[in-house]
């Protein structure tokens, strides 16, 4: 799976097995395949990234965000 982060400072694309996120209305761990959404991130939680390789990220949505989810990719917008 794709994932595309994009903040005002940086836009990268990372290749992943899975991402975990925290929303307001719950804690959501989202793979390939995964039905098409959008969800608002709570702010000051942490993205848990599990790369291709099996190695885990660790990011901080210190201002909140979004995550649009479809199939195949994710697309990580965060707040400056």
């Amino acid at each position: 799976m794709e994932l595309i982060i994009v903040s005002p400072f940086e836009k990268k694309t990372i290749q992943i097995s899975w991402i975990e996120v925290n929303t307001p209305v719950g804690n959501f761990v989202l793979q390939r395949g995964h039905a098409p959404m959008i969800v608002s991130l709570s702010a000051g939680k942490d993205i848990i990234i599990c790369l291709a390789n099996g190695k885990h990220e660790t990011i901080t949505a210190q201002r909140g965000g979004l995550l649009e989810i479809n199939r195949i990719e994710a697309r990580l917008l965060l707040h400056a």
